[in-house]
């Protein structure tokens, strides 16, 4: 099996995470974080509202990319320590 197209898709996978990481980051640094309840202030409820929900959805992103970056990085290694075990394992070969 070729492990440098495993690793290529597992730099892939973590790459996406970072992606979706860094646009949470600056989404969540021009979050509104102060309560508006007024009539008033209608249209800034409407806004945090809508950036809550956005939040929500790359939150879910970001977990999901993070256990599938992480499952994929221990499969790798396992496999890699499995192919290296059996490379230097010795079984006598009788004839």
């Amino acid at each position: 099996m070729n492990l440098q197209l495993l690793l290529g898709l597992w730099v892939a996978i973590f790459l996406a995470y970072a992606t979706v990481s860094l646009f949470r980051w600056n989404l969540a640094k021009r979050e509104d974080d102060h309560i508006h309840v007024s009539d008033y202030d209608q249209q800034l409820i409407s806004t945090q509202s809508s950036v809550a929900h956005k939040l929500d959805v790359l939150d879910r992103w970001k977990m999901a990319l993070l256990i599938l970056t992480i499952v994929s990085g221990l499969a790798i290694a396992g496999m890699r320590v499995y192919l290296f075990w059996m490379e230097t394992s010795s079984t006598p070969y009788f004839s």
